[in-house]
């Protein structure tokens, strides 16, 4: 005879097998539920910690400027970017690599995201020119114009005490004997400049490369050359001749001084130029609005204040004008490299 099991008060017997399955499954959809949630819950936190890594970006944006601390371009970058910054309701921060002739800099743009985070204040020689003369970590084409900001003329230039007094005088002379120019070295804008003047004019001519500006003014003044080509601040700084400025227009603080143009010589235009450039890939949008935000930068009052003490030039291009501009002065400087045998 079989006894009905005593079940003590407040405990239950053990379910059926059919009842334990039937937990078991709803246990395992339960966990599975709960984990689900959990994803969706990591999901959401990521976004938000993504969203907050790219607020923090926007931020700050770094403007690589490929020379050191305390030179002409650095100067200059350093007077934009407040401004520059502001408009883009963030802060542009200075970073200096110099190297290479502005090529480790210019290099570290290129190779950047192309997310805005960085940025570039390059010149001419950086851009157009160490692509060409050396191998470089980049090229032109790894690169995205945003602005031009200044474009400093460049003068033919002459001791004062020289007898000739307009380029009719140099040509003339140097038909008759060979003359000699210096520059701040092989293929800087100012060996451009004076190579593609005695090319174009048919004279006799020969580089004396120095190391710097410095040097080649005391090169002047003994009489070791007798020409030279950079801007207002070497002109005035070594108390110099100009005989000609390599513009399309002359210049209202020397209006007696005629262009290049004006003289026969339309396509000797040379300028030191400076402007924003960032990794190739940026969007379109950051490009348009980093532009918008240049134009404004290059109109205040502390920046046109501070280019016009330092004998720069304000001289505006938005991004798709500057592109342009970038091309033209690539190509037109490595067929002036070749032709004066720095390139291939």
């Amino acid at each position: 005879m079989r006894y009905a099991r005593h079940v003590p008060a407040g405990f239950q017997t053990r379910p059926p097998r059919s009842r334990v399955l039937e937990l078991g499954v709803e246990i395992f959809f339960n966990r599975r539920k709960k984990m689900r949630n959990m994803a969706k819950t990591l999901a959401g936190s990521a976004a938000i910690i993504l969203t907050g890594v790219s607020l923090a970006r926007a931020e700050t944006i770094d403007i690589v400027v490929p020379f050191s601390a305390g030179g002409g371009t650095d100067m200059v970058a350093r007077v934009f970017s407040p401004g520059f910054g502001k408009e883009l309701g963030a802060t542009a921060v200075i970073r200096n690599l110099a190297g290479a002739s502005g090529s480790i800099g210019a290099g570290e743009v290129a190779k950047a995201r192309p997310d805005g985070a960085t940025l570039g204040y390059l010149p001419i020689g950086t851009v157009v020119i160490q692509p060409v003369l050396a191998d470089t970590s980049y090229q032109v084409s790894d690169l995205t114009p945003i602005c031009q900001t200044t474009a400093t003329p460049m003068f033919l230039m002459v001791a004062k005490d020289t007898p000739w007094n307009s380029v009719d005088d140099v040509v003339e002379a140097g038909k008759n004997k060979r003359l000699i120019y210096g520059s701040s070295g092989p293929g800087t804008i100012v060996h451009l400049a004076m190579a593609a003047f005695a090319q174009d004019a048919g004279i006799n001519a020969l580089h004396l490369p120095f190391a710097g500006t410095g040097p080649a003014m005391n090169a002047m003044a003994g009489g070791e050359i007798q020409l030279f080509a950079d801007t207002s601040t070497v002109l005035e700084g070594n108390d110099l001749k100009p005989l000609a400025i390599f513009a399309k227009s002359r210049s209202p603080e020397y209006p007696d001084v005629p262009t290049m143009d004006e003289l026969g010589y339309p396509d000797l235009n040379f300028a030191v130029w400076q402007g924003v450039f960032g990794p190739k890939g940026l969007p379109a949008d950051d490009v348009a609005k980093f532009s918008t935000a240049c134009e404004k930068a290059v109109a205040t009052e502390t920046f046109k204040d501070f280019l016009q003490k330092s004998n720069t030039t304000l001289s505006y291009m938005d991004s798709e004008t500057f592109s342009q501009f970038v091309e033209e002065s690539q190509k037109s400087t490595k067929k002036l490299l070749v032709n004066i045998g720095l390139a291939q």
